[in-house]
């Protein structure tokens, strides 16, 4: 017996790595419905050897569906996730709009699949950075109780989707003749940045998403905190975040400093982020052995390494990971949340 599976926002890059995901990991898939903007609707996508037509979100189309996996912004959500859910559709949604919902479980399979059970219609997907972070630092926390975390994050373009991938790789292309203007020595001759404030190609940019005005913290670095909390079931972990643009194209990387309830050496610590499920131990530094995002590129697991101690902080202990922000950090968080609520194993 198969499925009938929803995609919404098909079109965008998230979209298009849930598709080859639902392929990959075959899901049994009878009937697939793609939903994307009106501008889009009519075309066609490849799927499973042939082809599947994209429509509007519309009640009567999302009408039926066992499930609908959603890749579209926030806004968006707000206004097709609710005619879903009346149409007796339940939804895994990976955009911010219902994260932070006390009546919607937010849900990293491998740490807290319990909460998948208490759902009303909707499931949330983390934010893509706390994915990557958090498959690194639950097993840790489940053996020590983390106390307070520092997150800096190193974020990739495609995080903010295709134009400003296709805009970053634009001006490095312009920008790797003006070798001088790099250096300083004289004006970079590109157009005006348009995803960011300031160039992303040869850059970093100490902003993901925005700074509400008079705020020195992003939107970004806010999701962090509280869906660490969430997620790990712990309303009192202390969370600082620092996150920031790179130029890359694919794979987010985040450095973590750790204060635990009780004391855990890094051999511990790499024992346990060993025996997870999802994550992949690169813990040999010495001989180049530790994560990066472009290694972390196509992969489903969590790259995690650089364990070791940190005796700036109570029991500390300092973590390294990198993941793919599309896959585990987005796509493939969403099909894991859909398998386990249709009770599918791949």
């Amino acid at each position: 017996m198969g499925y009938r599976v929803g995609v919404v926002g098909a079109t965008g890059l998230v979209g298009e790595v849930a598709l080859r995901i639902l392929e990959e990991r075959k899901l049994p898939v009878d009937e697939l419905r793609v939903f994307a903007s009106q501008r889009s609707a009519g075309r066609k996508l490849p799927w499973a050897g042939g082809e599947v037509q994209l429509e509007l979100p519309t009640a009567q189309r999302l009408r039926g569906l066992d499930v609908a996996i959603g890749a579209t912004s926030s806004e968006l959500a707000r206004v097709w996730v609710p005619v879903a859910v009346a149409e007796g559709v339940v939804v895994v949604d990976n955009s911010s709009a219902y994260r932070m919902d006390p009546d919607v479980p937010l849900v990293i399979p491998e740490i807290n699949p319990q909460d998948l059970e208490r759902h009303r219609g909707i499931v949330a997907n983390p934010n893509c950075t706390a994915a990557v972070a958090l498959m690194a630092v639950a097993p840790i926390h489940k053996a020590a109780r983390i106390l307070s975390m520092i997150s800096t994050s190193f974020q990739s373009v495609s995080g903010t989707g295709r134009a400003a991938l296709e805009e970053m790789l634009e001006q490095a292309g312009k920008a790797v003749d003006q070798v001088d203007a790099l250096r300083g020595d004289e004006p970079l001759d590109l157009p005006d940045p348009r995803a960011y404030p300031h160039l992303s190609a040869f850059n970093v940019i100490p902003q993901c998403e925005t700074f509400p005005t008079g705020d020195t913290t992003t939107t970004e670095e806010a999701k962090l905190a509280g869906e660490t909390r969430k997620i790990l079931g712990d309303p009192d972990i202390v969370v600082h975040a620092t996150a920031v643009r790179v130029p890359v194209a694919v794979g987010h990387a985040v450095s973590l400093s750790l204060s635990l309830e009780r004391p855990l050496s890094p051999e511990e610590a790499r024992d346990l982020v060993a025996a997870a499920p999802g994550v992949a131990l690169h813990d040999e530094p010495w001989d180049g052995d530790y994560p990066t995002p472009l290694r972390s590129a196509g992969l489903d697991d969590v790259l995690v390494g650089r364990i070791r101690a940190n005796t700036a902080l109570p029991n500390g202990l300092a973590v390294f990971a990198a993941g793919d922000n599309l896959r585990k950090g987005a796509a493939l968080n969403t099909i894991q949340i859909a398998e386990a609520l249709l009770g599918f194993e791949p």
